[in-house]
């Protein structure tokens, strides 16, 4: 169980920071709409990158839990 907590926390914060890293870094243009910023984390503010982050971070880690069922969170 230890190693499946481990691999939930760990996943879900290399998650995190590559889809943070994607978001600000990259910019998509897809007909009329976008994805990615296309700018820097200086540009982006570091309080946003930092938001992003956690929310990323929090949404993986609660599919990951379900999925793998670490019961980090009660049901």
């Amino acid at each position: 169980m230890q190693i499946k907590r481990w691999i939930v926390m760990l996943a879900s914060l290399a998650v995190g920071a590559a889809l943070t890293y994607g978001i600000v870094y990259l910019y998509i243009p897809l007909g009329p709409i976008s994805i990615g910023f296309g700018t820097t984390f200086k540009f982006f503010a570091y309080s946003n990158v930092a938001l992003l982050f956690v929310s990323i971070a929090a949404i993986t880690a609660i599919w990951l839990d379900y999925f793998l069922d670490t019961k980090f969170l009660k049901s």
